[in-house]
């Protein structure tokens, strides 16, 4: 590994370690897109086996984003989840069919609903405010329970 990639990989750690929910909610849905968008064009390439890795790593963030979902918030929390059900299941579908189209539909809906996170957590921050406080739990966490 060169010196670059390991100074690149322990900024994209301490990156990590700091960042605000939001912003990891935001790092999170870029991961996914970009994964997406790399399996699409590997597809389009003829690369099967970069493909299905790419897509495997895209689904991995979105369950890691489904897992971080504080179910106890209800309606709201039910709806993401299931939104994030049928980003799965459209890589599922892309992975199995080897077809761009559940892809593109895919990174179009990923893309709206990060740039709806972002657009909240950017409101939120102008405002002063963590997250809206009837959608604290206990613990300190929001919709989504990034801590586990």
């Amino acid at each position: 590994m060169s010196a670059s990639a390991v100074r690149v990989g322990a900024y994209t750690q301490v990156n990590i370690e700091t960042a605000s929910q939001g912003k990891l909610i935001v790092m999170l849905f870029n991961g996914a897109i970009k994964r997406a968008e790399e399996a699409k064009r590997q597809m389009e390439k003829g690369g099967t086996e970069n493909v299905h890795n790419n897509l495997i790593r895209a689904q991995d963030i979105v369950a890691e984003l489904r897992g971080a979902l504080n179910m106890n918030m209800g309606e709201i929390a039910t709806n993401l989840d299931r939104i994030y059900e049928y980003f799965q299941h459209l890589l599922v579908v892309a992975n199995i069919k080897k077809s761009t189209q559940p892809i593109e539909e895919c990174i179009v809906l990923m893309t709206q609903v990060r740039d709806m996170w972002k657009e909240l957590f950017d409101t939120l921050a102008r405002e002063g405010q963590d997250g809206p406080a009837s959608a604290v739990n206990p613990h300190g966490a929001a919709i989504l329970n990034m801590q586990g």
